[in-house]
Order: structure tokens, then C-alpha cells, then sequence
């Protein structure tokens, strides 16, 4: 198995193979065009701090060509380990710092205390459970978790790939330690008046701006790993390991340059481009996640070899998960219809 692909090959066959397939590329070029939106959106406000002015637009390119680079020169995902690195440091470093903030500058009686200056915010309040962002806060949890996509490829390029199981579920481990404190921090030190990212809740010194700085720079290097597992997807398909070594080079560079360029011309010929990248993630996601892997583990296993406790769980986990989406689904459409308002 050497990819989400194969899984879906090894369960389904051929219409298996390139269901996944075909979900998954759309899917990687949505989650690279919010990088890149992301990335685009951040360097430009940091260039403002400083009075530079640059579009947005402009960034958009250029943080989608600093996330090609890497990937010229990474045949698999195994090869990207500087990269996963540095990403793994700024998420250290940007996890530390919202905690420390939060912790220092919580908004308390409607004020916000920063050394002997008071900013008067207004009260906040918390509630134990708010209905009407459920299912957008289950939307966005999925969408972290998305990154499992690339599993089956790091297992591949393993050298020790008995070990995938141990080190999985670590990483999982430490991931929702990870969420659940800083959503926890975030949320105890602002309320309901918490925003997205939570660094806009900060005063502005020198640690948001490191926060800021920091993710970025995980966005930039997040990106090529996504880039490299379409390449790969893309190159599984051409059969392109099979040809000759030049030849495989030539390919390669050919891939992941057109990667590149196909979302970069996508991103500039559809207009509200962020909302419909949404509506992609909100429709690609729920089956990547949820009713692919349910769907391949029940036909690999035989649904006759699973308790049936392990159907019921998977059952409800499947219409939890699709109807949380479709509530996410619902809410994008109704985004992308007051932006055409608007551009009225």
C-alpha cells in the first residue's frame, strides 16, 4: 500500500482507486489554495506593520511558488523530513506563546490589562455549550484532522513501517493533547468574544508577533507535503515509476510545476475564491474522512467479521460525521451567496 489510493483499489477495485483519487486531488488543491490564502493574508498584514503595502494577490503567488520548491526536489514524502521539521518547531513555538498569552492578557470585567495600560473590550461570557457552532466547530475539526490522508504515503516511505502503528497513534495523541488545551486557554481567557485566529485577541507585541511570524511559516511548510502527495497520486496514475530514471525526473518536475500552476490559475479565475474553497473542502472532506475509510475498512475486514458493537459505532460515527458536514456544507452556500450579493 503505498497510498489512500490503494486502499481504495485493494476495497473497491478500479472505481475504488480513482474515486479516492479524484476526491483527494480536489481536496489537496482546496486545502493548498487555504494555505496559500492564509500564508498571503499574514505576510501582508506583517509587511503593513511595518508600512509595505503589498497585494494580497501578489502573496497569494508567491507563497504558492515558496510551497512548490520543496517539492522539486522530494521524491516521496520521506524526503520532506526538513520540512516536517521546521513546521513541527513553528507549531511548538506558536502553541507555547497563544497559551502564555492567553494566561497573561485574558479580557477580565470588560478589560484587557497590558503592562499599566487598560483596554476596555467589554464583558464576555461562557457558556457550556453553544448549539448554533456545533456543527461549524465539528466542520473545522475535521478539516484539522485532514492531514490523515497522507498517512498511508508516510507509511510507505517508512523505514521502519512496523513501528506506523506506535508512532500514529502518538501523533494523534499529542494533536488532540495539543487542541484541546489552547481551544481550552483561548476560550477561558476571551469567551464568546474569542476570534479566529485567536492571535487577534492579543495586544499587539512582540510575542503575536512571533505567533504570526511562526504560523506562517508552518502554512508555507505545511503546503509541499500536500503537493507532494498529489504529485504522487498524480504520478501513481501515470505510471510514471516505471519509466526510466531521466525520464522519471523530467516527470516529476513537469507534475509538481503544473500542480503548482493549476491551482495558482484556478485561485485567479474563480471570483470569491475562499468561499469556494470551502464549499470544496465541505464537499470532498466528509468522504475522505468519514465514508471512505468506514467504507474500505468493513469491505477489507468482511462486515460478517466485525461485532457487531464495531458496526454500530462505525454507523454512528459515519452519520455523525456526514450530518456534521452537511450542516458545514449548508452554512458555505449561504457564505457564497451573500458574497455574490455583495458584489452586486
Amino acid at each position: 500500500i503505498a497510498g489512500y489510493h490503494d486502499i481504495g483499489y485493494e476495497a473497491f477495485g478500479k472505481a475504488g482507486y480513482y474515486t479516492i483519487t479524484v476526491f483527494n486531488i480536489v481536496n489537496i488543491i482546496g486545502s493548498i489554495g487555504i494555505y496559500a490564502i492564509l500564508a498571503a493574508n499574514n505576510i501582508t498584514e506583517l509587511f503593513a506593520q511595518v508600512n509595505v503595502h503589498i497585494s494580497p494577490r501578489v502573496m497569494m503567488v508567491v507563497s504558492t511558488a515558496i510551497m512548490c520548491i520543496p517539492t522539486l526536489f522530494a521524491k516521496t514524502l520521506a524526503e520532506t523530513l526538513l520540512v516536517s521539521l521546521i513546521g513541527t518547531l513553528t507549531s511548538v513555538i506558536v502553541t507555547i506563546v497563544i497559551i502564555a498569552m492567553a494566561c497573561l492578557y485574558p479580557i477580565r470585567n470588560g478589560e484587557m490589562h497590558v503592562g499599566d495600560s487598560v483596554i476596555r473590550t467589554g464583558p464576555i461570557s461562557h457558556f457550556g455549550a453553544i448549539p448554533g457552532g456545533f456543527a461549524m466547530a465539528i466542520s473545522s475539526v475535521t478539516f484539522a484532522y485532514l492531514g490523515t490522508t497522507i498517512v498511508p504515503h508516510i507509511e510507505g516511505g517508512m523505514r521502519r513501517p512496523e513501528k506506523f502503528n506506535l508512532v500514529f497513534g502518538s501523533a494523534l495523541s499529542v494533536i488532540a493533547a495539543v487542541y484541546v488545551v489552547m481551544a481550552a486557554t483561548g476560550y477561558w481567557a476571551y469567551g464568546d468574544r474569542t476570534l479566529s485566529p485567536i492571535t487577534l485577541n492579543f495586544p499587539k507585541l512582540w510575542p503575536t508577533t512571533l505567533a504570526d511570524i511562526c504560523i506562517t511559516i508552518h502554512v508555507l511548510f505545511a503546503g509541499p507535503l500536500y503537493l507532494v502527495q498529489m504529485a504522487l497520486e498524480i504520478e501513481g496514475g501515470l505510471g510514471i515509476s516505471l519509466k526510466p530514471p531521466r525520464i522519471q525526473r523530467l516527470w516529476r518536475l513537469a507534475v509538481r510545476i503544473g500542480s503548482a500552476v493549476l491551482i495558482l490559475a484556478i485561485s485567479e479565475a474563480i471570483p470569491f475564491f475562499d468561499d469556494v474553497i470551502a464549499l470544496v473542502g465541505a464537499l470532498t472532506n466528509p468522504v475522505l474522512i468519514y465514508l471512505a475509510p468506514i467504507a474500505c475498512y468493513v469491505k477489507l475486514k468482511g462486515w460478517r467479521n466485525c461485532s457487531k458493537l464495531s458496526l454500530a459505532g462505525l454507523a454512528l460515527l459515519l452519520a455523525f460525521g456526514m450530518a456534521t458536514s452537511a450542516f458545514g456544507l449548508v452554512q458555505t452556500i449561504f457564505d457564497i451567496i451573500e458574497s455574490f450579493k455583495h458584489a452586486k
